[in-house]
């Protein structure tokens, strides 16, 4: 018979040993007990149970030494502000500058008070932001082909639900059956999870590694046991690509480990200084730079290879003969000083006139000037050549430049000279060099003026330095130019600098071309501005051919003002105005004259009005804008120079080749010179050329024997501008303005107002 079944009132698990008759009855008697107890307690016997403790009131405990505080003092309220004002905060570091040797503030955090020891940029990026939109728009993130439909996956069973299904299952009682829905929750919550557990997750992070991990480990649990478990037909999500962050990324096989960027300070004891203080002459200066500039050299000689070492200590001149040069040089110059006291003693009264005779009879011819002869300079190996152009320096007034050429080309000399004579020293030039072929212009540099530019019959430009010794001869030379002249070159001018400050110079030749010459480091580099066209249609020639016809080019002017205009004179009498700016063609053509145009110069005081002269023995005066000349004026011999006198704005001077300088003044006579003076006998000599001292009274002419005159202007050819009464403040330059713009309104013809003349016919 089986046991009755105790009652369980509070639900309490009761031992087997207790479930007999007699202990049902004592465990009554038991819990009735109990319960007569607990009805029996009440708050006030509460202290005598020792289990309710934390029931009973507390009593404060004080100490012996405890501050008695009043009761206002206890139930005063303090409030407490707390604030985001860190006290321990450094508001200001500073760290040692060594490079200015002194503390310095640091700069403060861009972060605030927070400073960050580590950031990193993340390649996960959520779904609803802009940049996860643009990528699922083109193509990220959408479904694959591959991952698409239902896949066949193998569920692996645990080893109890195996052992349960090779045990038939025995019939349960009453008590099982009612157990048995809690056994099939419990293993259909685990087969859920299990399956779970396969089906792939949307792919994001390390997530979509494992489910691809999974998928791979398949095939070799399905080769290990291909007869356990029991192969189901899940329908699994098809698998999103992964969405990369495009601008910062990194493959899985890539993958390092980046340690972050750690700074590392070091505060050390500042370097010593001193305070150190000397007189700094300008001599210690000096010699500092020349230690430091031949230290240099030094340096430079031993990179240089050994045979190029060799070659130059070869070259190289020994201390004793940079010794004797050095000394011979100043014996030189002392020799120079010596001649030039001896030449001033010969010809002291050439000197006396020079300085302080004025001619008296200017006083009774009034209008009418004379020249004084002063000094000849002449170069004994030059005495069969012409002097073919002659310049003072623009920077020493006692000096000028001479070349010594030919202008007979029937008896063509082979060689040329150039020569620097100063009226110190009549007897020999401070400067000569001879050269290979004849020099038919020169022109000095008015920025450095011991740069000369000369032009040669060879059709050879060259440069040369007045400074260096005579050994070096020409320091610049076009022999290497590819487009050099084929001719003679007839006149050079130096220009403007270029753009990257090369002096540059121009010349003009037989060849019908103007070039520009620019002075590199060096060398020299040719460009050719214009080529002058005739007018003489093209020719046939040998073959055929059309041979254009170049005019030939003669003589060349710049515009004072305007660098970039100029004028050419060609051999058939044309006068060009060009541009350096528009090369093509003429900016401007006028028929000056019959024969070939010798010299053009323009006016100081106003650069509208220029000069001609030409072999048509006439000189004609220019404004700029006309077809006609201003003043014609036919001097009966081929005028070979003009030019403009520098202190008035009416006189210029001529020479021709029958000997004689011609002064005009127009504001005194516009139709006759007031001086015409014969310097040379025509018979057997010509005037060449001629030039106005700028500072000096003087004027200097060169003749066909290598002759050189200096002659002295009289008072009557020299006449400055007086300032009217109610003008005396002006300057002489004013004045002089004033007096040339006054004759020209009375030359020029009158201006034609258009509609005068309708208007008068109908008011009548």
């Amino acid at each position: 018979m089986a046991p009755k079944k105790l009652p369980n009132p509070n639900g309490v698990k009761l031992p087997d040993i207790w479930r007999t008759k007699s202990s049902e009855k004592s465990l009554g008697l038991l819990l009735k007990k109990l319960k007569q107890k607990d009805a029996t307690k009440s708050r006030g016997n509460l202290a005598e149970d020792e289990g309710l403790d934390w029931l009973k009131p507390r009593a404060l405990l004080k100490s012996d030494d405890q501050e008695e505080v009043p009761e206002a003092d206890l139930e005063e309220e303090v409030g407490r502000v707390l604030s985001t004002v860190n006290p321990q905060w450094v508001a200001d570091e500073v760290a040692y500058h060594y490079g200015r040797a002194m503390f310095v503030t640091k700069p403060r955090p861009t972060y605030g008070k927070a400073y960050p020891l580590y950031v990193y940029q993340g390649t996960a990026i959520r779904k609803d932001s802009e940049e996860a939109k643009a990528q699922i728009a083109a193509g990220y993130g959408m479904v694959g082909f591959d991952d698409a439909g239902p896949k066949r996956a193998k569920v692996k069973k645990s080893a109890a639900e195996e052992e349960e299904e090779e045990e038939p299952e025995p019939e349960q009682s009453g008590a099982a059956e009612e157990a048995k829905p809690e056994e099939d929750t419990a293993a259909e919550e685990e087969k859920a999870a299990e399956v779970e557990a396969v089906e792939p997750t949307e792919a994001t992070g390390d997530e979509a590694v494992a489910v691809e991990g999974g998928e791979e480990a398949e095939p070799e649990q399905i080769d290990e046991a291909p007869g356990d478990g029991l192969d189901e037909v899940l329908d699994i999500k098809p698998r999103v690509k992964k969405l990369a962050n495009q601008f910062n990324f990194c493959e899985r096989a890539a993958l390092t480990y980046n340690f972050p960027r750690r700074s590392v300070d070091t505060q050390t004891i500042p370097p010593p200084r001193a305070n150190y203080g000397a007189t700094a002459l300008q001599c210690i200066i000096f010699d500092f730079y020349q230690e430091d500039y031949a230290k240099k050299l030094k340096e430079k000689e031993e990179e240089k290879p050994k045979r190029l070492r060799k070659k130059a200590a070869k070259n190289a001149k020994s201390a004793q003969q940079i010794h004797d040069e050095q000394l011979a040089q100043r014996i030189r110059e002392a020799w120079a000083i010596l001649e030039r006291l001896v030449n001033q003693n010969i010809y002291d009264d050439i000197a006396q006139d020079y300085r302080y005779w004025d001619d008296p009879s200017d006083e009774f011819r009034e209008g009418m000037g004379s020249l004084l002869p002063l000094w000849k300079f002449q170069f004994d190996p030059m005495r069969s050549h012409a002097v073919c152009d002659i310049q003072w320096n623009p920077h020493y007034q006692d000096l000028f430049a001479v070349a010594y050429g030919s202008l007979d080309f029937t008896n063509q000399q082979k060689e040329g000279c150039l020569c620097m004579y100063s009226i110190k020293n009549p007897a020999y030039p401070e400067y000569a060099v001879i050269t290979e072929s004849p020099i038919i212009c020169l022109d000095v540099y008015h920025e450095i003026p011991y740069l000369i530019c000369v032009g040669r019959y060879d059709g050879n430009v060259c440069v040369y330095n007045a400074q260096l010794t005579l050994e070096s001869s020409y320091q610049y030379k076009s022999d290497s130019v590819r487009d050099k002249h084929s001719n003679i070159v007839w006149e050079v001018r130096w220009g403007a600098r270029l753009i990257d400050g090369e002096a540059s110079f121009f010349s003009i030749s037989g060849d019908g071309r103007v070039v520009q010459w620019a002075v590199m480091p060096g060398e020299l580099q040719a460009t050719t501005i214009i080529t002058l066209s005739s007018n003489v249609p093209p020719i046939p020639g040998p073959d055929g051919t059309m041979i254009t016809v170049n005019s030939c080019g003669s003589c060349i002017c710049f515009h004072p003002e305007k660098p970039d205009i100029f004028l050419v004179g060609t051999e058939d009498g044309m006068v060009h105005t060009c541009s350096l700016k528009y090369n093509r063609n003429y900016v401007r053509s006028v028929q000056g004259h019959h024969m070939p145009v010798y010299r053009i110069h323009y006016n100081y005081y106003n650069n509208g009005i220029y000069a001609s002269c030409s072999g048509d023995w006439r000189v004609k005066i220019w404004e700029d804008g006309r077809d006609e000349p201003l003043f014609m004026f036919e001097l009966g011999s081929p005028v070979g120079d003009v030019k403009w006198a520098p202190y008035s704005s009416t006189v210029f001077a001529a020479c021709t080749a029958d000997g004689k300088v011609y002064v005009y003044d127009l504001n005194v006579n516009k139709y006759r010179p007031i001086c015409v003076q014969a310097v040379v006998s025509k018979k057997t000599k010509k005037l060449t050329r001629l030039d106005f001292n700028k500072r000096l009274p003087v004027i200097v002419c060169g003749d066909t024997k290598g002759t050189c005159h200096v002659l002295k202007l009289s008072p009557n050819l020299r006449v400055m501008c007086k300032p009217p009464k109610k003008a005396q403040g002006v300057d002489q330059r004013t004045l002089q303005i004033m007096k040339l713009d006054k004759l020209l309104s009375l030359v020029r013809d009158p201006p034609f107002t258009p509609g005068v003349v309708d208007e008068k016919f109908e008011e009548d």
